[in-house]
């Protein structure tokens, strides 16, 4: 795992406050959020920010919605999604010499820093199980339903640790998307971290899901 410095600490730090204060000031982003079931107590509880004044370094975040790792020592990393009311990979931001068009990416993360588990914060709630999503939302979604969640980004970045801070429960649930892609984290799961799969119906995801019913239809998915 990697460990961060006392300076890097300071900035993950500053960089929340900072894009926290952001978020404060712009209607646009708030209403995004509210989309998403997301009012200012859920937006403070997770600390989340938009990027409208990048600290340096951060320059390619502007417009983006900052998503803080929240631990029980502080911040120990962000990640940085589009906000943007389009579909990301129909987008082309810019072409290269040699003609490739590069598209608009859903969420950025700092170069140079390893992934960690979005939400460790519930790991340590008083429960036998814990719910595991391909994501942020999803994750912070279950966790004001009432379900512990934590939040992996992406596949790709799972790290052999992640298993070993799931180990102490009873039970691991994983909350995949209801498609192909879904299917394919709920089998990863199975085999990294002995997680049971929770069927989410086909086309959603957990936080269309709230959206639609509320933190009582999140919670069906627990009970059939």
């Amino acid at each position: 795992m990697q460990t961060l410095s006392t300076e890097q600490r300071t900035f993950f730090e500053t960089a929340v406050s900072t894009y926290q204060a952001d978020l404060a000031a712009d209607t646009s982003a708030q209403a995004y959020l509210m989309s998403r079931g997301f009012g200012p107590e859920v937006a403070a509880q997770f600390r989340l920010g938009v990027v409208t004044s990048p600290l340096v370094g951060h320059e390619s975040y502007r417009g983006r919605l900052a998503l803080p790792y929240l631990t029980p020592a502080g911040v120990v990393n962000l990640r940085f999604r589009c906000i943007q009311p389009h579909d990301c990979k129909t987008v082309v931001l810019w072409v290269d010499e040699k003609g490739k068009e590069h598209h608009c990416v859903k969420y950025l993360s700092i170069d140079g820093m390893e992934s960690n588990l979005f939400n460790v914060l519930d790991l340590k709630k008083e429960s036998p199980y814990i719910g595991v999503t391909e994501g942020e939302v999803d994750a912070m979604t279950l966790s004001i339903c009432g379900i512990p969640a934590v939040g992996v980004p992406g596949v790709e970045n799972w790290q052999d640790h992640f298993g070993r801070c799931l180990a102490d429960f009873d039970l691991v649930y994983s909350f995949a998307d209801g498609d192909k892609a879904g299917k394919a984290f709920g089998r990863f799961l199975a085999r990294e971290a002995k997680a049971r799969p929770v069927r989410v119906p086909r086309g959603q995801d957990i936080n269309s899901i709230y959206q639609e019913g509320g933190a009582d239809a999140v919670r069906r998915l627990l009970a059939g």
